[in-house]
């Protein structure tokens, strides 16, 4: 996980969040964790990894490299968006602080 945008440590707990919301049933019978749990989790956390890491591929590619090289920046469509129109602005920081599928602690 690439530190652009800081989401590593979101990612890591909800991660954490989701291994032990799926891991805590078995482990509270004292049973070995079946493959198909692990799997359950890895297909559970897969999309939110992908879709972040895209994000920060993204970023770096077309925010940091031209900057680092002394370019002009261009000013993203999306981003243009997000200015004209207002109702949209809190996409990008519940996408950072929050995720795609946030996690949430069973009891």
């Amino acid at each position: 996980m690439s530190p652009i945008a800081g989401v590593g440590i979101n990612m890591a707990v909800q991660d954490a969040v989701a291994a032990a919301n799926l891991l805590t049933p078995v482990l509270k019978r004292d049973a070995p964790v079946p493959d198909s749990v692990l799997d359950r989790l890895r297909r559970r956390r897969l999309l939110p990894t992908r879709v972040t890491q895209a994000f920060q591929v993204a970023v770096q590619n077309r925010v940091l490299v031209p900057a680092l090289a002394g370019l002009p920046l261009k000013i993203p469509f999306i981003v243009k968006t997000l200015d004209r129109f207002p109702q949209l602005r809190g996409l990008p920081a519940r996408f950072l602080g929050i995720g795609i599928r946030p996690e949430h602690i069973e009891r």
